[in-house]
């Protein structure tokens, strides 16, 4: 049974199970899947991350 879910693309594969453990763990309350493969984040949220700062920051240095 597992075989012919797996052929038709329904069981997750080694990655996308990892994908999932990681995302059940969101840093972001705004996250949301879509669909496969999908996800949507609020701007504001987005923005609002370590990493994103830290971009922001680089590149108003770049800029000027």
């Amino acid at each position: 049974m597992t075989t012919l879910l797996r052929f038709f693309g329904l069981v997750p594969t080694a990655d996308e199970r990892e994908l999932l453990k990681h995302l059940r763990k969101k840093e972001s309350s705004s996250m949301r899947v879509v669909g496969r493969g999908t996800l949507t984040m609020s701007a504001k949220e987005a923005r609002s991350t370590k990493k994103s700062k830290a971009f922001i920051a680089k590149m108003d240095e770049l800029i000027g």
